[in-house]
């Protein structure tokens, strides 16, 4: 979900704009990702009319999905109802006080809501004495196969069971999660799979705390291919990612 702040000034330390066309910033947060970023407004600032309405096709190209500001006016408030914006008028603070409580609130509804169910295929057994780590691949093979980007959306996972630095066992498990139910379900397909570790490109605060708190610790993946970056963590090069590395689209 996508919020967007009306913002005296690009940082999330501003107050809040209590004009919605004409603000000088609008401060966007990713839910997902709790990325923020600053969409400079300087155009609609200095516009003479419709600044009101060209903010709304502003929030509906950036894919906004809540809006809190000061005031909108009528022509405004009708472009965004039809671009499916929910607003919150008379808001005040600052940019970060807003999104703090806003994305809280998300996630405390998300985690209230009850999981659906998933069934993951079974994965073979870990090998005897092995650890397993899963790496988000592009392909179904194997070592060779293409390190995806996207930990969430990938369309493989390879499993690689590794004992003390020897590989033993490698499959690779289809990923059929992620668009089914939210960043929750590769956290839940990894744990059924008796997953470890896994090696990511980046990912995002929700998922990162979903995986610490079920045992699994997440790693900075890079390389190329999995057995590049299987080769990178055997030779001690990859480090756990903390909360406080979380990235943008890792998911």
């Amino acid at each position: 979900m996508k919020i967007a702040v009306t913002a005296q000034e690009g940082r999330i330390d501003a107050q809040v704009d209590s004009r919605f066309g004409r603000a000088p910033f609008f401060m966007i947060a990713d839910s997902e990702t709790m990325d923020v970023y600053a969409y400079d407004n300087s155009a609609g600032f200095s516009a003479g009319n419709g600044a009101g309405t060209s903010a709304a096709q502003l929030m509906a190209e950036q894919s906004v999905d809540a809006l809190y500001t000061g005031k909108v006016g009528p022509k405004a408030a009708e472009a965004l109802k039809k671009a499916g914006v929910k607003v919150k008028e008379e808001t005040t603070g600052t940019v970060e006080e807003v999104l703090t409580t806003a994305l809280q609130n998300i996630v405390t509804a998300q985690t209230d809501e009850p999981q659906t169910e998933l069934e993951i295929p079974p994965s073979k057994p870990v090998a005897p004495g092995a650890i397993r780590v899963a790496i988000p691949s592009d392909s179904d093979a194997g070592m060779t196969a293409p390190r995806s980007g996207h930990f969430g959306k990938c369309a493989y996972y390879t499993l690689v069971d590794i004992a003390e630095k020897d590989v033993v066992s490698v499959q690779s498990m289809r990923n059929g999660g992620h668009v089914v139910g939210g960043c929750s379900v590769p956290v839940r397909l990894l744990k059924g799979w008796d997953v470890n570790k896994v090696m990511v490109a980046g990912i995002g605060g929700r998922p990162l705390t979903g995986f610490q708190n079920e045992g699994i610790h997440v790693y900075s993946g890079h390389g190329d291919t999995v057995q590049e970056t299987v080769n990178a963590y055997l030779q001690g090069q990859l480090g756990p990612i903390q909360q406080d590395q979380v990235c943008g689209g890792g998911a």
